[in-house]
């Protein structure tokens, strides 16, 4: 259970920086039910372990990201090889394709 409430933490986190909803730094170890110490343990974290651009922002007063992004944790499947052919375009595809190169 500590795995999941730690991601869940991180999804939180990610959406109101998101949103520029954090708050100050009180606020938001408030709003992730954490101390104010561990908050900054966990911003660095995901600073220096997952390369978050993270940084306060006094006039917004809140966390934003530098550029445009995201953390995205998930479960992806990989797509079988016949599975990719068929979204490729099919087995005949390249065989087509090279008719007018």
């Amino acid at each position: 259970m500590a795995l999941y409430s730690y991601l869940n933490r991180i999804r939180q986190l990610d959406s109101l920086i998101r949103q520029k909803r954090t708050g100050s730094p009180k606020e938001l170890s408030e709003k992730l039910d954490i101390s104010e110490r561990w908050l900054y343990v966990f911003l660095e974290e995901l600073k220096t372990e997952l390369d978050c651009p993270i940084r306060y922002d006094r006039r917004k007063r809140s966390y934003v990201y530098e550029i445009p992004g995201k953390v995205v944790i998930c479960f992806t499947k990989e797509m079988e090889p016949w599975q990719m052919k068929k979204a490729s375009g099919g087995e005949k595809f390249q065989t087509f394709f090279s008719l007018y190169v």
